[in-house]
């Protein structure tokens, strides 16, 4: 779990809610300037990496992210549907940071991922959540091998998700850079859209583990 959340639980509302105002009144601001000026809306790009920042313990707390490993969140996760995304910047700052840049770094975002879809399974499989749930994420570094061999289905994203890709660049291009261990522009062109039900997961079960088990034994040699 990010170190962050292991804070007593009143300490974790008041940070987050101390928080919240550095997300939103920017934001503000913006909005006002623009509707006299509309240059002033280009100040979203550099926004919307502080907002998120900012805002990230108190969606936590609220449930809007829930996480299914340290890297791995779901945004307004139901019993219907998952919409899985990687850890953000808060989240890189909390639990990546003592990882070396790199191969490194990028292996330990798979096996972070890999455990999050096993405690998918594992809700699946104990009855917390229905085998009938979609589980989808859109992305631009998904190996389309490893998906197709995990039982995923690959299609183009949508309008909407391409565009929520191209907003967040600042974000993706350090995280990416970082997980690249030099700078590197994300391919956020192309972006695929991944997409399984929980029965599906559940019965690639033992494909996922013994990647799981591939990559840590990798990553402590």
């Amino acid at each position: 779990m990010n170190d962050f959340y292991k804070q007593p639980k009143l300490l974790l509302w008041v940070e987050a809610i101390l928080l919240l105002p550095i997300g939103f009144l920017p934001a503000l601001f913006i909005i006002e300037k623009g509707y006299l000026q509309p240059l002033f809306y280009l100040l979203f790009l550099i926004y919307v990496p502080i907002g998120q920042f900012a805002s990230t313990p108190f969606f936590k707390l609220v449930g809007i992210y829930k996480y299914y490993s340290p890297m791995l969140l779901g945004f307004m996760a139901n019993d219907r549907q998952i919409d899985l995304h990687s850890g953000g910047s808060f989240d890189y700052l909390f639990v990546m940071r003592k990882y070396k840049s790199g191969i490194g770094m990028r292996n330990r975002l798979l096996i972070y991922h890999l455990e999050g879809l096993l405690y998918i399974i594992r809700l699946i499989e104990n009855k917390t959540l229905s085998e009938t749930v979609n589980i989808m994420g859109t992305s631009y570094f998904f190996n389309n091998k490893t998906l197709y061999k995990m039982g995923f289905e690959i299609e183009t994203p949508s309008l909407f998700y391409r565009l929520n890709l191209f907003v967040n660049f600042i974000d993706l291009f350090w995280m990416y850079s970082l997980s690249q261990g030099k700078l590197s522009i994300p391919r956020i062109w192309n972006a695929k859209k991944a997409k399984i039900s929980g029965v599906k997961l559940s019965e690639s079960k033992k494909v996922i583990q013994e990647l799981y088990d591939k990559m840590k034994t990798k990553t402590t040699i």
